[in-house]
This record gives C-alpha cells, sequence and structure tokens, in this order.
C-alpha cells in the first residue's frame, strides 16, 4: 500500500463501518497521526490500528465478529496488516491520558455510541491532571522492556528507549535522558521524585522484571487499563491473505452484525 492510498483507505473503512450501530470506531496509531514508516520502495510497512469502542462486556463477542468479517476483507483489500483493539465504554472515558487516545485521527469512522468529537479533545481536569498525564506517559516503557524479555529483545528495548526520550522531551526529566542504559532504575527515581502513583501496568514490571511471565502479565494490566479487557479478549490482528490478490472495492456494504455462530477470529499469544 501506497502513501497516496491513505485517502482512500479511510474512506473505505467509513463505507464498511457505515451501517454499524453498536460501536464507535476511529483509527489510532501512526497512520492516524502520519507519521507511518515507509519501506524501500515507498510502501508503507506500518500497521493499520483501530480502536473499537462498545457500551460493555456484553457486547464484546458480537463485535469481534464484525470486526473480524471487516477487518479481513480491508487487509486484504489493501495488503496491510491491521490490528483492531475493543474498548469498553467506562475504561475509554477514563483513559483520557492513553497513548492511543492522544494518537487518534479525530473523526469516526462510525458512532453509534454517539460519542460525538468531545472524544478527540485533549484530557481535561477530569482526567486527573499533571500527575495523571505522568502515569500513562511511563507506561509504554515498561510495557516494552517487559516485551524485550519474550519477544525481538533488540526492537523492543529500541521502542522503549524511543518512548523513555519523548517522555523525557514532553516532561523535562533529565533522569530519564541520562538514564536510558538504566531505565527501571530511571522509572523508579521519576516515580519516587515526584511522589506518583504509578499505573498497575509499571508497578507489575518494576516489582518483578524478571517473573517469567512479566511480558504477558504487563501485556493484560495495559490492555485493562486502557481497554477495560485483557488482550486476548480486545485484540484482533489480521494479516493479508497468502497470495490472495487485493480485492476490489466492494459495490455494497457488509452487513452491521453477523449470526453468532461465525467464529471469532483467532488472536495470537
Amino acid at each position: 500500500m501506497k502513501p497516496e492510498e491513505l485517502p482512500l483507505l479511510f474512506q473505505e473503512l467509513a463505507h464498511e463501518f457505515a451501517d454499524v450501530t453498536s460501536m464507535s470506531v476511529a483509527a489510532t496509531g501512526s497512520l492516524a497521526r502520519g507519521d507511518h514508516r515507509t519501506g524501500p520502495g515507498g510502501e508503507i510497512v506500518s500497521n493499520l490500528d483501530l480502536v473499537h469502542v462498545v457500551a460493555d462486556r456484553t457486547d464484546v463477542p458480537d463485535a469481534r465478529a464484525v470486526v473480524g468479517r471487516v477487518m479481513r476483507r480491508i487487509s486484504d483489500a489493501f495488503r496491510i496488516e491491521t490490528t483492531s483493539t475493543i474498548a469498553v465504554l467506562p475504561a475509554f472515558r477514563s483513559a483520557g491520558h492513553a497513548h492511543y487516545r492522544r494518537s487518534m485521527r479525530p473523526e469516526w469512522l462510525c458512532d453509534g455510541l454517539g460519542l460525538g468529537t468531545a472524544a478527540f479533545d485533549p484530557p481535561g481536569r477530569e482526567d486527573g491532571g499533571p500527575l495523571a498525564a505522568l502515569a500513562w506517559a511511563l507506561q509504554p516503557v515498561p510495557y516494552y522492556l517487559a516485551k524485550a524479555t519474550a519477544l525481538d529483545p533488540p526492537t523492543n528495548l529500541a521502542k522503549a528507549r524511543r518512548h523513555a526520550r519523548r517522555l523525557a522531551d514532553r516532561f523535562g526529566l533529565a533522569e530519564v535522558r541520562d538514564g536510558l542504559d538504566d531505565l527501571p532504575r530511571a522509572l523508579r527515581e521519576v516515580i519516587a521524585g515526584h511522589g506518583l502513583t504509578p499505573l498497575d501496568s509499571t508497578a507489575r514490571y518494576l516489582d518483578t522484571p524478571t517473573h517469567p511471565a512479566i511480558a504477558q502479565l504487563v501485556r493484560d494490566a495495559v490492555f485493562v487499563e486502557a481497554m477495560g479487557l485483557v488482550s486476548a479478549d480486545s485484540m484482533i490482528v489480521m494479516l493479508p491473505s497468502a497470495r490472495q490478490p487485493a480485492l476490489p472495492r466492494p459495490s455494497v456494504p457488509l452487513p452491521s452484525a453477523l449470526p453468532r455462530s461465525v467464529p471469532a477470529p483467532s488472536v495470537p499469544n
């Protein structure tokens, strides 16, 4: 997929979700921000990230079925990996400082819950103020440190350091900027120096960074904080079908719900 196809991608997403009334859907991540990565041939190599907000947990199974069907078509049509995360509304509302909320493209692809444009406003006083913003801003660093214990250490350690640099620049944290080679120690210094109550995901990593299951424990804590669901219930990843030619744009929208007999797509561990 080429960068010039992005307007068509978002147009197609809006078309596919047009009749869906059980959720509100928006793009987030690098494609939404416009800072996606491209390969040597100019093709986009970043994933497409979407957040799907549902009213409560009882809506999750049907939402997964709808999302799986729609995103299979999108992944195959545009030859792009897609990552969808389902969030329950109370968690979405309480996660105003979460990275995905701050990265959202300020336009609903569909707004079945009637959340409106106010959902894209910057966090306000009700979201907890500067200390809450700092606690949420710490979150990606231990997330990638924990992930590095189980998967691709060079890549995930680099991501942890990149987020740490952003954290240091945003909040003027010299202890983080000078502590990139010992990020757990730098995080502890920030927490102690600011009298900060860290998020559960951060505390879990710092308490037991060598726990054999720390990657999954931190991952699930991050998802519960941001989405109200563990990762296996929230996340749906789609890869383009092997040797599948690009699909033409559909002439009619997909249905807004699928039969309950259709299985939900598998989720990677």
